[in-house]
């Protein structure tokens, strides 16, 4: 009974790794529903959760992986390009690359929003602004000419009367003037009002038309080389004004919010039979094969496991549960 306590004990020894991998080959080759009933995942699924989502303990520790990580960052002067893997690069090129087209109608319901007529608005009536005050740089030049078109018209008609019919010209534009400018500004308050909802609209059609797929594939593009082309630290500064740690309360806020109602359990258990049937007579191992990882998964596991069982079998309780297994 000593010597095989110290067998399992000895950090050389063989024994403790060959009863993982005991388990870890026992349990690949058992099918899936069979492991564990699906009433039993769903409760431990539940139990999880809850546990993750009580108190504030799931918070404060999202929050000081964020300090942490915010804390490393801040101080990156490096582009998010220099530490992005090629491995993701070239796969989530060809995903934002890909040429579709959205439909239109489901576009302009998306752009119909405040923010975005509030946008086109000011847009126009910037564009409608500046148009009225060249105009009204050129209305010196433009009164002068009216009015001595009109003196000339006044001569040959007129005669000596040529200086009044001057005046009375140059009064007839300023008076139009006056009244152009004051009417103006109500024209195109009028003109915006009228035409924003038009504009969204015709922006909506421009996305969605299939012969400026290419061009809005360009701009996924563009939009993630000027992300990948930014400092590190720019990026950190533009996540904070995001407010992670208020997404992170939405996100335990939800699954608190799920796993309150009655009947989650009964639900979960449901979803989880499906699967478990789905894969039939199926087994872990058989799928590791396809994908050529068993071997892979077999032996990060059995370190894992013989790593635990390595632990367990130091403690006293270990001890006096095995000596009693022993006695006689």
């Amino acid at each position: 009974m000593d010597k095989a306590l110290e067998r399992l004990r000895d950090p050389e020894g063989r024994a403790l790794t060959d009863l993982a991998r005991l388990v870890v080959d026992e349990t690949t080759a058992t099918p899936l529903k069979s492991i564990a009933h699906p009433r039993w995942i769903a409760s431990q699924l539940a139990t999880a959760l809850e546990a993750l989502t009580r108190g504030d303990l799931a918070r404060q520790f999202v929050e000081r992986r964020v300090d942490q990580g915010r804390e490393r960052l801040e101080q990156e002067q490096d582009p998010l390009r220099a530490h992005w893997p090629a491995e993701v690069d070239g796969p989530l090129r060809e995903v934002l690359s890909h040429e579709w087209t959205p439909d239109e109608d489901m576009v302009f319901r998306m752009l119909d929003q405040p923010a975005m007529r509030s946008l086109v608005a000011e847009i126009l009536t910037t564009m409608l602004t500046r148009f009225r005050k060249r105009m009204r740089s050129l209305e010196p030049g433009l009164l002068k000419g009216l009015g001595g078109r009109a003196a000339k018209r006044g001569k040959s008609l007129f005669g000596g009367m040529a200086g009044n019919l001057t005046g009375l010209a140059e009064n007839v534009v300023g008076a139009v003037k006056d009244e152009v400018e004051q009417g103006l500004d109500e024209l195109v308050r009028e003109f915006v009002e009228g035409a924003t909802r038009d504009t969204v609209r015709s922006i909506a059609g421009y996305i969605a038309a299939s012969e400026h797929q290419g061009a809005f594939a360009d701009l996924r593009l563009g939009v993630l080389d000027v992300i990948l082309d930014t400092p590190i630290h720019e990026l950190v500064g533009e996540l904070d004004k995001a407010r992670p740690m208020e997404l992170v309360d939405v996100v335990l806020g939800g699954v608190r919010a799920a796993i309150s109602e009655e009947g989650f359990v009964d639900r979960a258990e449901e979803r989880i039979a499906q699967v478990l049937d789905e894969a039939g007579d199926g087994t872990l191992g058989a799928w590791l094969d396809e994908v050529q990882l068993r071997e892979v998964w077999a032996q990060t596991t059995t370190e894992l496991v013989a790593q635990r069982l390595t632990a367990v079998v130091q403690t006293p309780a270990f001890e006096a549960w095995w000596r009693e297994l022993h006695a006689d």
